[in-house]
């Protein structure tokens, strides 16, 4: 068990990762790893390169770390994410400001945002997909959401759809964070709030939506972050509704990005009234172009080069 605060001191992170290394050491000699390529997401890890051997160092930097809420200081997260930077061979990042804030702290540095597993949501279209009895009989048209609930999503946008399209469903799936206040939603007739699923089992709740949204607050997490269920979205077929981050943009041709909780309400009855094959087919183009294959094919180029 490590100290808690690792992320507010950076004695206490030394020891817990000194620790840490103890473990990871006595799992390598049992597997009898040799010249390891460490992969990492943490920016903690940077005092936990001292006490293990590696042949290369890979940071796989997916959020703006030190804008997390919590136990956390955030002159600590940055100087140990920039230590961490400035040994590694290779950083990748999934969003446009990341790239733009850590370009000078990295050798060598690529933009590759998150994808999805395209073969398995696009399972939401097949006809032998079954939709899931507790949203079987939800009444139609369906508003949706996959995620985990936390305070970086907006609910205030959320319960605005539901105020507005009171004959709609509004449905999210995914737990709710710790200290995320959900009462204002679920006192609403027309939200339903069904909890964490097995990810096995979301083509079949894609399949009953509608509709997909994406409902991020803008602020300076989510400015710099790459929506992993967005990728799910595009991969279902269903037309989405997004908030305007930079994640998003270059689909701007494809899905309806709003630019206040106006637009986005209105986009939300447009989508569901213009949708078409047409449509569909563009999303699903750009979803198979985005796979987590094509990711791994193009993270295997770049570590490849380090060996030559």
């Amino acid at each position: 068990m490590t100290l808690p605060f690792g992320n507010k001191s950076r004695l206490i992170n030394r020891i817990n990762q000194w620790w840490i290394s103890l473990f990871l050491k006595r799992v390598i000699s049992k597997l009898r790893i040799r010249n390891p390529i460490l992969w990492t997401y943490m920016p903690n890890t940077a005092d936990l390169l001292n006490y293990i051997e590696h042949d290369l160092l890979v940071y796989d930097c997916v959020d703006e770390h030190s804008e997390y809420t919590g136990l956390i200081n955030k002159q600590v997260m940055i100087d140990m994410e920039r230590d961490l930077m400035a040994e590694c061979d290779i950083v990748f990042v999934t969003a446009p400001g990341l790239y733009e804030d850590k370009k000078a702290f990295a050798k060598n540095i690529y933009y590759l945002p998150n994808a999805a597993n395209v073969e398995h949501f696009n399972k939401a279209l097949a006809p032998e997909t079954k939709i899931p009895p507790d949203i079987r009989n939800i009444p139609k048209p369906i508003v949706g959401f996959v995620g985990v609930i936390q305070d970086w999503i907006d609910l205030d946008l959320i319960k605005a759809i539901a105020v507005r399209y009171p004959e709609w469903s509004v449905v999210l799936v995914g737990p709710v964070g710790v200290g995320v206040d959900i009462s204002g939603l679920a006192a609403l007739p027309n939200v339903y709030l069904l909890g964490r699923k097995d990810i096995k089992d979301l083509p079949g709740y894609l399949k009953a939506f509608d509709l997909c949204i994406n409902p991020f607050k803008l602020n300076a997490l989510t400015d710099k972050v790459s929506p992993l269920k967005f990728y799910e979205y595009l991969a279902s077929g269903k037309p989405i509704v997004s908030v305007d981050m930079p994640g998003v943009r270059e689909f701007s041709d494809i899905i309806y990005i709003a630019h206040n909780k106006e637009e986005f309400v209105d986009f939300v009855k447009m989508a569901i009234n213009t949708e078409d094959e047409g449509k569909q087919k563009k999303r699903l183009a750009a979803a198979a172009r985005n796979s987590w294959e094509s990711r791994v094919r193009f993270m295997m180029e770049k570590i490849n080069l380090c060996f030559k």
